[in-house]
């Protein structure tokens, strides 16, 4: 029987809970009157240069692109944990503590970052210094893509190496 992180019967739970926020993320283009536009918001699909040509920057873009990157990473996790999952089929290699440690950092973040930016002020630059804005909107996909962070951080946590 296979004992350890990645051999674990488990590995592809937190492999799929890794990938849900990012796939979640698209129903904010087509649903994003009804379930409002998730973590990124007005950063999905729209380049920096542009956003400023258009004037579409709001305060809430530079965080929509944090978002991002840490959807980003969390699907690269993923990936990467299926990859090694087939490498290592019968034992953790020596670096599988480095590997959950880096999966538990990416959710902690996640779930951070998420509380503070719809808790919290946030510091925006302006042209004449450093503002504090209103807290993000709280809209209904937001709240489902970070939703299973505590269930994948309990599953982390049951099968650490």
């Amino acid at each position: 029987m296979p004992v350890g992180f990645l051999p674990s019967p488990a590995l592809p739970r937190i492999a799929g809970l890794n990938l849900l926020p990012f796939f979640l993320q698209f129903l904010g283009l087509g649903l994003g009157e009804t379930l409002g536009q998730g973590l990124c918001g007005s950063a999905l699909g729209v380049s920096e240069a542009e956003a400023v040509r258009y004037g579409l920057v709001s305060e809430y873009y530079f965080y929509g692109q944090l978002f991002l990157i840490l959807l980003a990473l969390k699907v690269t996790y993923a990936l990467g944990l299926v990859v090694l999952h087939f490498m290592y089929p019968g034992e953790d290699p020596s670096f599988a503590p480095l590997v959950w440690r880096l999966g538990v950092g990416l959710s902690l973040a996640l779930l951070l970052l998420f509380l503070l930016t719809r808790t919290l002020p946030l510091p925006f630059a302006t042209p004449l210094g450093l503002a504090f804005l209103s807290p993000a909107p709280l809209d209904p996909l937001s709240l489902l893509m970070v939703l299973p962070e505590p269930f994948l951080l309990w599953l982390f946590w049951r099968h650490r190496p």
